[in-house]
């Protein structure tokens, strides 16, 4: 029995001998880091990074991710124009080089100017570099500053593309609107020289906007990836159109780099409108469209296109210039009839093929059963929500195929195809369709 016991006294020894060494060879194991690859040290963020917080896109279309690094201290100060007026709209995006060289931006660093131009933000170790979103100012050189320091940034204005509207007798146009465009010939990868693409006449006819520029390069950005060296391919010429009320619109092809002043402003002639377009639009049975849009596309000027509505059948365009025209009827997202080569002082008559149908919608489930406060949006349906019974209505309908946006209580959208069908003699104007949700809703 005695040996017995020692037998198994021995074995327990033996079993917490090997686990305490084991237990220590992995505790040294622990305690040894693995070496590194130093490629891979240099490359590892620093503590004060946090992960990217924005994505930008180059030009060239590839997502770029931004580090940012929390903030240390504070920056203030006021941006001014060359004048030592404030900038008094606009942003400042808060970025910081560090003494390590890493360039990130700044965590809650994007900063508004107050109506003095003055700004206040996080700081960090190292130089801050505020950089500037305004839409016609650029820094006059390039900024940075440090943490606990309050400074003047002065800015400069971007040069601006000057125009005049006129009419037939050299007279200004006031409120003209005024659209700035590419030619039709012109390179597709280029971009507008300007920072805006609508504006509108003063009093004295006069209307500017300002060019794009690129910013004089900061310490963050010459020690990040670099400034590039150019912008996009930018448009030199540009086709400005006007539009004023009483007026046929007006264009003219614009050298970008002439038109750099108002004594060189480029003049933009409107003129009397020539005879009308009209006509009346119905459907088979001679019955108006009541939601229907009349368009008219000038077949010589692509920019210029009309607008009305012929709740009754009749429609009418007034203020048109030379040459033909199309005209297209459109209603609940589709093309119903166009008509080609329509000279002003024409009067034309759209007839649709196609009788209009009342139209009844039941949504139910899968078991047949009705599906209330389901919203049905596109086609003849205008945001809609069915009844009790899952029913929802459109009047006077254009039969065809229409794509409809579903959506059940609690359900994310889905989309649906519905086939209004044709309207022969004999059948009654309306139709009762029916729409089943899949399981999954």
């Amino acid at each position: 029995m005695n040996a017995t016991r020692w037998r198994w006294l021995g074995l327990v020894a033996a079993v917490l001998a090997v686990a305490a060494a084991l237990w220590v060879t992995s505790g040294k194991r622990r305690s040894r880091p693995a070496p590194q690859d130093p490629a891979s040290v240099a490359r590892k963020p620093s503590a004060r990074s946090t992960q990217p917080a924005t994505t930008t896109r180059s030009p060239g279309g590839v997502i770029r991710r931004e580090p940012t690094v929390e903030g240390e201290g504070a920056v203030q100060g006021r941006v001014v124009d060359q004048d030592g007026q404030p900038a008094t709209e606009g942003q400042l995006v808060l970025w910081c080089l560090g003494s390590d060289g890493q360039v990130a931006r700044i965590h809650d660093g994007v900063v508004t100017l107050d109506q003095e131009g003055r700004f206040s933000g996080p700081g960090c170790r190292g130089r801050v570099c505020p950089r500037l979103r305004h839409p016609f100012l650029v820094p006059a050189s390039p900024w940075s500053m440090r943490a606990g320091t309050e400074i003047t940034l002065e800015a400069r204005t971007l040069p601006r593309l000057w125009g005049r509207v006129v009419d037939p007798q050299g007279n200004a146009v006031a409120g003209a609107q005024v659209v700035i465009t590419a030619g039709a010939d012109d390179d597709p990868t280029a971009v507008l020289p300007v920072v805006t693409s609508a504006t509108s006449t003063d009093a004295d006819g006069i209307f500017s906007v300002a060019r794009i520029e690129r910013p004089p390069c900061d310490p963050c950005q010459e020690a990040g990836p670099g400034c590039p060296d150019e912008l996009l391919p930018v448009l030199d010429q540009v086709e400005v159109i006007a539009r004023a009320a009483g007026w046929a619109p007006g264009s003219r092809t614009v050298d970008v780099a002439e038109a750099r002043d108002l004594e060189s402003a480029a003049v933009v002639a409107v003129s009397a409108p020539g005879a009308a377009i009209t006509g009346r639009l119905v459907d088979a049975e001679g019955q108006p469209l009541p939601r229907a849009v009349v368009l008219a596309r000038s077949q010589l000027r692509s920019h210029e296109q009309h607008q009305t509505r012929a709740p009754d059948g009749e429609f009418s365009f007034d203020t048109l210039a030379d040459g033909p025209y199309t005209v297209r009827a459109i209603q609940d997202g589709r093309e119903l009839t166009r008509q080609l080569d329509v000279e002003p002082g024409t009067d034309v008559e759209l007839r649709l093929v196609e009788r209009q149908r009342d139209v009844e919608l039941v949504v139910v489930n899968a078991e047949g059963s009705p599906r209330a406060d389901v919203q049905v949006e596109g086609g003849p349906f205008a945001r809609q929500r069915t009844d009790a019974g899952g029913r929802v209505r459109a009047t006077r309908a254009i039969p065809g195929t229409y794509i409809l946006r579903v959506t059940p209580p609690g359900a994310s959208v889905r989309a649906h195809d519905l086939r209004i069908p044709p309207l022969p003699k004999l059948d009654p104007a309306d139709v009762a369709l029916t729409l089943t949700l899949p399981e999954a809703d």
